[in-house]
């Protein structure tokens, strides 16, 4: 009897965990929460495998108008910037409903940081598909805009603050892709 119980049990915990451990990496608000740990962290290639390959990521709110990354390339891409300009995000969940995650999310980038505007607040919005970030918009808070428009106009015309090209095609998340909020800004204006 003992040795049929343990066998009944074994099989159970068997079926069971695999099951289980499936349920906690496609449940909408753990994948966020990984995600936003790979990118902070660097780890670009563990942050794009919790993509969608035809994913799609859309920054809203930034002085120079909403830019949208579709695919794992242009992911890649952007996010690549994001992680050498040392990205760092802190995402609080606010509203999970179904496939869709809210979060208030809080971002640090060496741009932002270079102006003094870090760290900017945005709203996210995540849809998550079999375990994978189908879309996400990432958008501005106003009082991160009002900070960030501020520091932009307190640029002088032609020099400024000093910063490598590459944070040209900078963009954040939520997540939080902040760097290019004012080098877009910048560049449109000087054109």
């Amino acid at each position: 009897m003992k040795t049929r119980l343990i066998a009944i049990t074994t099989l159970v915990l068997v079926l069971a965990l695999p099951a289980a451990l499936y349920a906690q990496e496609t449940d909408p608000a753990s994948v966020v929460k990984a995600a936003s740990e790979r990118l902070s962290a660097g780890d670009l290639e563990g942050y794009l495998a919790l993509w969608a390959d035809d994913g799609t990521f859309q920054v809203v709110g930034l002085p120079s108008g909403p830019e949208t990354y579709k695919g794992k390339e242009q992911l890649r891409s952007e996010f690549e910037d994001e992680i050498a300009n040392h990205i760092e995000i802190q995402v609080e969940v606010l509203k999970v409903e179904g496939d869709t995650v809210t979060t208030r999310t809080t971002s640090w980038h060496d741009f932002t940081r270079q102006i003094g505007v870090a760290p900017l607040e945005a709203t996210e919005v995540y849809v998550i598909k079999n375990g994978k970030i189908a879309s996400e918009t990432w958008t501005l808070s106003p009082e991160s805009l009002d900070k960030l428009q501020a520091a932009l106009a307190a640029l002088p015309e032609t020099g400024g603050v000093a910063f490598p090209t590459y944070a040209l095609v900078i963009a954040l998340g939520g997540l939080a892709i902040l760097g290019s909020f004012g080098l877009r800004w910048l560049r449109h204006r000087s054109h």
